[in-house]
């Protein structure tokens, strides 16, 4: 199942809004080299792109939600603490087991679903505070 970027997951932020397109991406490059079998090396050079990328996603999306006071910043920020602990335990499966149907499908479930409903469910809601207009440029 290849996720696709779609209008529902505007964030109201370009720069993020683009980080969700490349992280689509390369979650979508990971199911296909699983479901390809591609060599072991191929999987975990793709997980620890996507570990790195993550990280440095989730510190720029949380960064500009605290910019925008955006109030589901915490709730943001827990998820993305839940996101990393749940990729470490992929990350050591995948070593300890290797590429099984079961993985592919739990990956699937873990990290597809994750990333689809987060972004739907709380990086949408940043979009409503990074449209408000600057006080800079305003009349007054």
């Amino acid at each position: 199942m290849a996720l696709s970027w779609q209008d529902s997951m505007t964030t109201g932020v370009p720069r993020i809004d683009k980080q969700h397109q490349q992280l689509i991406h390369e979650v979508n490059s990971l199911m296909d080299a699983m479901r390809a079998g591609k060599a072991k090396e191929e999987i975990e050079k793709l997980f620890a792109f996507l570990g790195e990328y993550a990280v440095k996603h989730f510190t720029d999306e949380e960064a500009e939600m605290e910019r925008a006071k955006c109030p589901a910043a915490m709730t943001n920020r827990l998820a993305h603490q839940q996101f990393v602990r749940k990729f470490s335990q992929l990350r050591e499966r995948v070593a300890r087991e290797g590429i099984t149907p079961t993985f592919i499908i739990t990956v699937q479930k873990d990290l597809v679903d994750w990333v689809v409903n987060h972004i739907r469910g709380v990086d949408t809601r940043l979009a409503a505070y990074a449209r408000k207009p600057s006080p800079i440029g305003a009349a007054g």
